[in-house]
């Protein structure tokens, strides 16, 4: 006898209800489950959300798409066929280099003169142009130098030391080690500090998001930008206005942590004997709404502290200028600040028709010489067309002048459209300073200028045959390509 067909569907949802019973537990504990470890950020926390960064990053790469891993290219990918390549780094406007110089290299740098290695990290020219020194590249090495308490690395996939990490500042000590900070374009950016021995080989590696350009100190101590990160939001304060009226400042990065610059003194051993929050003294400057009025500020990277320089014996003619004391680039507000040197507040902030500026350095008296990447007209422009160009910049903080030491009239049309990179720039000075040598990141190239009247005395061309690394594709590796360009520094003739 047929049954109803209406219990026949009854008997089949009922077949199915611990089925589905099942599977709405399993749902809801996964649910709690991901409540928990996001609260507590325990396990799988950390891995979801460290592979959630790695692709937003990933999205906004700097990189090009096709170019070979650990490799940096420029903003504008060059390729030179290697039977019209001149390998020829530094070009001599007349004479001899009148100082050794430092050239930054790296990964798939200057691989002809560290044969077997992935490159030189450094090569010392001296004379009219000739070697006098290389340093082999490690990466390996430098990577297991690392100990396994420093500071973690929120992206680990994707992304590694060995693979990604890049020259952005180096200084020579007294006896030919290099002091190193490097880069990586994974968050957060900051790659580290090294100390290589002449041979390239580690003395010591701290993990510890190190970033921008250093200052090695007469004494030996290194003054390195670095970060400390948190989730945010934060608030800052109370301070106090001049009417006793408390005041507060909150950070707040919704998609990302928030990176807080700070300035660690690193001695000669790679040890921290001291450590201070730039951040903090600008806050507590009472300027912070001056500062935000005019940049509206980045609650993930307020400051984007870039460099540090310690004020010299001559300084002066101007308030707040005492000899000893640091100054400091804060590209995202387009100022820089000179901080007491033992208190660490905010003495000077300054700021001018200069934008998103790097290496600050102290010239003279009340004299700051700068890398300033966009004011010179350069709003609005696309750095594709080669549109704009950056420059070398003096502002006298004692009656505000500011004068455009590079390009002028008198520079060349080759160099004037060269000279332009919207991310990183540097600037040293010659132990005279006299002359300063200038480089512009990501178009590969730079300039030995002369101070008094901005004449090129050299230009330097970051241009390499990487014929001979072996992981290439076959097609990458029939022509040189020019490299971005983190920096060339004077060396002193008594290294």
């Amino acid at each position: 006898m047929n049954e109803p067909k209406g219990k026949l569907r009854d008997q089949r949802f009922g077949g199915k209800a611990p089925l589905a019973l099942f599977v709405a537990s399993l749902a809801l504990a996964a649910f709690a489950g991901g409540v928990w470890a996001g609260h507590y950020k325990a396990f799988p926390f950390h891995a979801i959300r460290s592979a959630y960064r790695t692709l937003n990053h990933l999205a906004f790469s700097l990189y090009s798409p096709d170019r070979p891993r650990g490799l940096m290219w420029t903003w504008q990918p060059t390729a030179f066929p290697l039977d019209r390549l001149d390998t020829r780094r530094v070009r001599l406007a007349g004479g001899a280099l009148a100082d050794p110089i430092l050239f930054a290299g790296g990964e798939g740098h200057f691989v002809e003169h560290c044969p077997g290695h992935a490159g030189c990290i450094a090569v010392e020219y001296a004379g009219r142009g000739e070697v006098r020194r290389v340093w082999p590249y490690r990466p390996e090495e430098i990577a297991r130098a690392a100990h396994p308490d420093d500071l973690p690395y929120e992206l680990r996939y994707g992304f590694s030391f060995i693979k990604d990490a890049m020259v952005i500042a180096m200084s020579p000590y007294p006896n030919g080690d290099l002091l190193v900070v490097f880069h990586m374009e994974s968050f957060p950016y900051a790659g580290g500090v090294a100390r290589l021995d002449r041979d390239g080989r580690p003395v010591w590696y701290r993990r510890d998001y190190s970033h921008h350009r250093l200052r090695l100190t007469a004494d030996g101590d290194a003054l390195v930008p670095g970060k400390r990160i948190s989730a945010g939001p934060m608030e800052f304060g109370p301070y106090y206005r001049r009417n006793s009226a408390a005041a507060f400042f909150e950070l707040n990065c919704p998609h990302s942590p928030i990176l807080m610059d700070v300035v660690r003194v690193i001695d000669g051993a790679g040890r921290v004997q001291e450590e201070f929050s730039v951040l903090d003294a600008v806050l507590e400057s009472l300027q912070v709404r001056r500062i935000l009025r005019r940049t509206g500020g980045d609650g993930c990277n307020l400051l984007h502290l870039n460099s540090i320089d310690v004020l010299g014996e001559d300084a002066g003619g101007a308030d707040g200028l005492v000899p000893g004391d640091l100054v400091v680039s804060l590209r995202n507000v387009h100022a820089f600040a000179v901080l007491d040197r033992r208190t660490h507040r905010v003495k000077r902030l300054v700021r001018g028709d200069f934008l998103d500026q790097h290496a600050v350095l102290h010239l003279e008296g009340s004299r700051f010489l700068m890398f300033d990447n966009l004011g010179m007209d350069n709003l609005g422009m696309d750095a594709a067309d080669g549109a704009g160009f950056s420059r070398l910049l003096v502002v006298d903080v004692a009656d505000g002048s500011e004068t455009t030491i590079f390009p002028n009239d008198a520079t060349p049309d080759h160099l004037r459209q060269a000279f332009f990179t919207r991310l990183g720039g540097d600037v040293d000075l010659s132990p005279d300073r006299r002359r300063a040598i200038a480089t512009a990141w990501l178009s590969g190239q730079g300039v030995e200028i002369r101070l008094a009247d901005g004449a090129v005395l050299a230009e330097f061309d970051n241009v390499h045959d990487v014929s001979r690394l072996e992981r290439l594709p076959d097609e990458r590796m029939t022509h040189a390509w020019r490299f971005s360009l983190s920096g060339i520094r004077y060396v002193p003739r008594e290294h």
